[in-house]
């Protein structure tokens, strides 16, 4: 494994993460793709630490 590979996120953590159920039906592919997208960039640059407490942060206040 690479170490950007080990900073990656998979979806079903994305969607742990936000408390998105899996099967959600108004979550069309190419929009999770762009959220996973948006979010691997941010732990490639900060690290996978700050992503999920920046996430934790941003759904709990």
């Amino acid at each position: 494994m690479t170490e950007t590979h080990d900073q990656s996120f998979e979806w079903t953590e994305v969607a742990d993460l936000f408390g998105i159920e899996e099967e959600n039906p108004d979550l069309l592919e190419d929009e999770r793709d762009r959220i996973l997208e948006r979010i691997n960039s941010l732990s490639c640059r900060y690290g996978r630490e700050y992503v999920i407490k920046k996430i934790t942060l941003q759904t709990t206040h």
